[in-house]
């Protein structure tokens, strides 16, 4: 007892141990977070139904169905999309991250990309589908 009773004295002479001990409890947690923290796939609706995928495939997959729908769009023929993300993440207070990057401009090259008619329809189907203001969206025809 004569080491445990030496122990407990000189811990209480440390100045501010309840904040090292917050401290220390702090980490454990965090650190216990973190290792449990699931980083799974989610499901994500697709136009045609849904499927899994993971919050790192995200990009690839709006960017896929985007094109695949600029392209269904009367007079568009085929498109290629070029979406460019906003990576940065947010935390909330809750330690949890924003769902999936914002997307702050979109490049569309597609056959019909001359016509004047058909570029309005997909800045406005992309501005809609991206919640994205029609400024940021640019659309040009494909060189032949």
């Amino acid at each position: 007892m004569g080491k445990l009773s030496g122990f407990l004295a000189k811990l209480k002479a440390i100045k501010h141990i309840e904040i090292i001990a917050c401290c220390a409890v702090l980490a454990a947690v965090l650190v216990a977070y973190f290792s449990f923290a699931s980083c799974g796939g989610e499901t994500v609706d697709d136009v045609n139904g849904k499927f899994d995928i993971d919050k790192s495939d995200y990009c690839a997959s709006m960017q896929a169905q985007v094109e695949n729908i600029v392209s269904q769009i009367s007079g568009v023929g085929s498109a290629s999309v070029v979406i460019n993300w906003d990576r940065s993440v947010s935390a909330s207070f809750s330690g949890s991250q924003s769902e999936n990057p914002k997307a702050v401009g979109v490049l569309v090259v597609c056959d019909g990309g001359g016509n004047t008619k058909v570029k309005l329809d997909v800045i406005y189907a992309v501005s809609t589908l991206l919640d994205l203001s029609i400024e940021k969206i640019m659309v040009y025809p494909k060189s032949k």
